[in-house]
């Protein structure tokens, strides 16, 4: 069985544009996996440059670009530009956060059908408005055509009800998982389900942008050991 990958979101850098040493802090502490918050002040994925580059950065920091996360308000033709990054950087996971789920159903739809050929699972993220708890989630995904998967945000799910449910409910869909570093989830729990259900994906930390990014780093490098020792056969 391969080993259990770790990541992390660069959400932890998102007031800053993107640079080659915050991907090189990443791979410093030790995680093999990014998920890109896809601001465009953050990262300017309509720019040819900027994508070159962060291919480059990613290689020299030994990271893999899990996804991209395109936040809410995010015009339909920039969350197109985030999918075709996948062109170039291949990656798993787009994760869209709807602001209105009737509304942005007919772009889901779109990128669902663009990102197939890419290899790429187009991912509603569980904190759109509307869409909790789970089980309205998993409803929304199973009414489209195309196959669209679910990046479940574990804080919200815990904080909502029991995250083992939310994880159980949205098995059949569950393409992108983003944890908390400090919180009281149950985790001997939780990762149980997580390898129940056969999610095999990298397990990502969402940290605050507020405060040291290196702090905040050293805090899931120490929580990705207690996870990793809960997960040993």
């Amino acid at each position: 069985m391969a080993k259990r990958a770790f990541g992390v979101s660069t959400h932890v850098y998102a007031v800053q544009r993107l640079r080659r040493d915050h991907l090189l802090e990443i791979g410093a502490h030790g995680f093999e996996a990014v998920e890109v918050f896809g601001a465009r002040t953050h990262v300017d994925y309509q720019n040819p440059t900027v994508i070159a580059d962060l291919q480059q950065w990613l290689a020299e920091a030994r990271l893999d670009l899990f996804g991209l996360r395109i936040p809410a308000g995010a015009a339909a033709e920039d969350a197109e530009a985030a999918l075709f990054v996948a062109r170039r950087i291949p990656m798993r996971v787009l994760t869209i956060q709807a602001t209105r789920p009737r509304e942005t159903a007919k772009t889901i739809e779109r990128l669902a059908e663009l990102a197939e050929p890419l290899g790429v699972a187009v991912a509603v993220d569980s904190n759109s408005e509307g869409l909790s708890p789970a089980g309205s989630l998993a409803h929304y995904v199973e009414s489209f055509e195309t196959a669209v998967g679910v990046s479940l945000d574990c804080a919200r799910a815990h904080q909502d009800g029991d995250l083992v449910d939310a994880i159980e409910t949205v098995s059949e869909h569950l393409v992108a998982m983003r944890l908390p570093v400090d919180s009281r989830i149950d985790w001997p729990s939780a990762l149980i389900a997580v390898q129940k259900v056969g999610y095999d994906g990298a397990l990502l930390f969402e940290l605050g942008a507020q405060g040291p990014a290196k702090a905040a780093l050293r805090r899931a490098q120490e929580a990705r050991r207690r996870m990793e020792r809960l997960l040993a056969p």
